[in-house]
């Protein structure tokens, strides 16, 4: 048929009763035969306490090192969901924005998307697995880190 893309926030996902409602929801549009791209954020509360936590190290994080703590939820809420799935008997695979990668700028807490490299997830697709990526996530040097290990090779 097509592929579809859902996204999931927070709240729709915020304990495992939520996160099997949404299973199943994302079933009903793969078995349809749709091949399926989902995005999910932090589970319910995650994000907040995480900022609660990183308040109790520091009133003044680095952009960057908070923007690396606050995407620990979303790499939790792609592992479980994944697991959901396989435990029903579908194929998922989780993948997080340096994974597939998502180009973004290198403006932290506010990034937009430069651009996807949709590759990697229209071959998951092609072996019918169901992509579920994290929300909030990309890469701003991937540019560097290719340049810097042509000059090493």
């Amino acid at each position: 048929m097509g592929i579809v893309v859902q996204k999931f926030g927070g709240s729709s996902i915020a304990d495992t009763g939520k996160l099997n409602n949404v299973c199943e929801h994302i079933i009903r549009e793969y078995d349809k035969g749709n091949s399926i791209v989902v995005v999910v954020s932090a589970q319910g509360k995650m994000t907040d306490q995480l900022i609660k936590e990183e308040k109790e190290i520091t009133s003044n994080p680095k952009p960057r090192e908070h923007d690396v703590l606050l995407s620990v939820g979303e790499q939790i809420s792609i592992a479980k969901l994944c697991m959901c799935l396989e435990e029903k008997g579908y194929d998922a695979i989780s993948l997080t924005g340096w994974q597939i990668p998502i180009i973004t700028d290198d403006i932290h807490s506010n990034s937009k998307i430069k651009f996807i490299y949709k590759e990697k997830i229209l071959n998951y697709m092609y072996d019918n697995k169901i992509v579920v990526i994290a929300g909030f996530q990309g890469i701003n040097q991937l540019r560097r880190y290719y340049n810097f290990r042509k000059r090493r090779i």
